[in-house]
């Protein structure tokens, strides 16, 4: 596939398109007919507008702390809501059918304790739609190098200072059915794949290459904004660098896509 400008907006586009074209669906949860559907983490609005298409008859609200695109094509039956999360919801308790949050997780602290806030926004038989990343890079053959494990070590110390944790992907399913808030709680583990030549699925191909080329903005960022504070030099980078483009190794990053039912 053709990779676009590597800036935060394209890099969230093009997760969306990827991940859309691998599901071929907008969600895992077997949902019918919902009425009201709350994206929290709104991003550029493309789930919140394939949300709004999918289900015409549904009002659809995308909350983020920063604006929509000016330029996004919003449906009749979208609107947005700028907040911050970390604020209580100025939401009624039970008042939506779906609450959908995607690659948030990771960046806020207490999330046991968030998942509880979440579960309050939810009818009885309503669905929490979590996806997050755990950003530990696996190799199936052998243990990843030293330009990965310097990365990580870096990138993990520099998350931990903020209180929030880089793995909590891999941690969601455990923690929803820890909350005691939910009947049903469902996990589907997509593994993203550094190399092409370690999957024949081309859709999962797509997948891969837009996380790698996504996660290495995000330390290009911290790395731009923070200086060494942050963990990532120059040097640390390309290290990390010539071990993903490494077409002997077979490195992943996992993917973690739950949707649980509220009792």
């Amino acid at each position: 596939m053709t990779i676009g400008l590597n800036t935060p907006r394209r890099r969230l586009d093009d997760m969306h398109h990827g991940i859309a074209r691998y599901l071929k669906r907008l969600t895992y949860a077997p949902l019918e007919n919902p009425t009201r559907i709350l994206e929290l983490g709104s991003g550029t609005g493309a789930w919140s507008v394939e949300a709004a298409e999918t289900f015409p008859s549904a009002e659809v609200l995308a909350a983020d702390m920063s604006p929509l695109p000016e330029t996004l094509n919003v449906p009749p039956n979208l609107t947005f809501k700028q907040m911050n999360f970390l604020d209580p919801f100025a939401f009624h308790p039970g008042s939506f059918d779906v609450v959908h949050m995607r690659f948030v997780m990771i960046h806020l602290p207490n999330p046991d304790d968030y998942i509880h806030r979440l579960a309050s926004l939810l009818r009885p038989g309503g669905w929490l739609l979590l996806e997050d990343v755990n950003h530990t890079l696996l190799d199936a053959n052998r243990p990843v190098g030293p330009g990965v494990q310097a990365l990580y070590r870096g990138y993990r110390e520099y998350m931990h200072k903020q209180g929030v944790d880089p793995q909590v992907g891999a941690q969601l399913k455990n923690m929803l059915e820890r909350s005691k808030e939910f009947s049903e709680v469902e996990e589907v583990v997509i593994p993203c794949y550094m190399n092409p030549r370690s999957t024949e699925d081309s859709a999962l191909q797509d997948l891969g290459e837009i996380l790698k080329y996504s996660i290495d903005g995000v330390y290009v960022g911290i790395m731009d904004k923070v200086g060494p504070a942050g963990g990532i030099t120059p040097e640390i980078l390309r290290g990390w660098r010539r071990e993903v483009n490494d077409l002997e190794r077979d490195l992943r990053i996992d993917m973690h896509f739950t949707w649980s039912k509220k009792l």
